[in-house]
């Protein structure tokens, strides 16, 4: 286990063979999670939709999916306003 001191202005040093481990470099965010008795420190995404690339496959395209939910709504909200005038 590695420890690390904090400076008076609550600076501390990532130490390099984890920063390396992890890929942080100057100016990468950290967020910083405070767990009661534990604090962590997460690196975070710069590019959230770049990082979530891929981790969903659908079948058909997602505007072809849009276009079939917006169908929906359409119509739900014809026969609600249908129904609101009886």
């Amino acid at each position: 286990m590695t420890s690390v001191k904090m400076s008076t202005k609550g600076q501390i040093v990532i130490p390099t063979e984890i920063r390396k481990k992890h890929g942080i470099k100057p100016g990468d965010e950290l967020e910083v999670l405070d767990f009661g008795k534990e604090i962590v420190l997460t690196p975070v995404a710069k590019d959230a939709i770049k990082y979530a690339r891929g981790l969903i496959s659908f079948k058909r395209p997602v505007s072809e999916m849009l276009s079939e939910v917006r169908k929906e709504e359409q119509e739900f909200e014809r026969k609600k306003l249908g129904s609101l005038r009886r």
